[in-house]
């Protein structure tokens, strides 16, 4: 079974909107429902699950019976506190459910220009590696820097990517080193796949899109909506 989970916990206060930025509509549909729309529309996807505030659980609800026509399960459950901790809830349903067995597709609420290229490709690497992350490579120089004010380090830009999701997994094993972490350490970590690099396995890269944009800010609105208008929309 191949499980997309859709991570919708955040506030957004770097929108600086009162409703928190999944919920803002692009062209008179919610940000979060053009994630769903892509996820469960996709032919190897059997389920999704969103999960988010607890605030906005009612509220989500009815937007997905107001937009979404699939024959397939959604279902909408609380998130945490922190990412980690809304992916934990997330397997801790699927557990409850029988469904762990499963391979699990975890994407942010705010990509709603995913494709079913990228879909399918994250459904074969999780398959075929365990676990694997979207992405793309980076076209400008990274600088690192310890302190902030001076560069310490220039990588290679060939060996620097953007992360993106979704994030793939198979969705036991990832439930396994999770539950093998240190608290304290797996609260510092910002997604799964630092799980698994945690834990020494590896993780494989998928290629991911430039119209997969998170929107964070209010110029990425400007953006997507650019994007649908373009017909640049996958």
């Amino acid at each position: 079974m191949v499980i997309a989970a859709v991570l919708a916990g955040g506030t957004g206060t770097r929108m600086g909107s009162a409703l928190p930025k999944q919920f803002i509509e692009i062209a008179g549909v919610p940000i979060i429902i053009r994630s769903i729309q892509k996820l469960i529309g996709n032919k190897n996807v059997d389920r999704c699950i969103v999960a988010v505030g607890e605030d906005y659980v009612s509220y989500t609800r009815e937007l997905i019976a107001a937009h979404i026509r699939t024959d397939k399960p959604v279902d909408v459950i609380v998130g945490g506190s922190f990412r980690g901790d809304t992916l934990v809830k997330v397997l801790a349903f699927m557990e409850e459910n029988g469904i762990l067995d499963s391979v699990i597709l975890t994407h942010d609420a705010v990509r709603p220009f995913i494709d079913d290229r990228i879909i399918d490709d994250n459904i074969l690497a999780a398959r075929g590696y365990g676990a694997c992350n979207t992405c793309v490579p980076a076209v400008d120089t990274v600088l690192l820097s310890k302190g902030g004010r001076y560069i310490d380090f220039v990588p290679p830009r060939s060996s620097v990517f953007h992360a993106q999701t979704p994030q793939s997994f198979d969705a036991k094993r990832l439930y396994e080193l999770i539950r093998a972490t240190p608290p304290e350490d797996f609260r510092q970590m910002t997604d799964g796949c630092s799980v698994f690099i945690y834990h020494g396995e590896k993780v494989f890269i998928v290629k991911g899109s430039e119209n997969n944009i998170k929107i964070t800010f209010p110029e990425d609105i400007i953006r997507a909506e650019a994007i649908l208008k373009g017909g640049n929309n996958p």
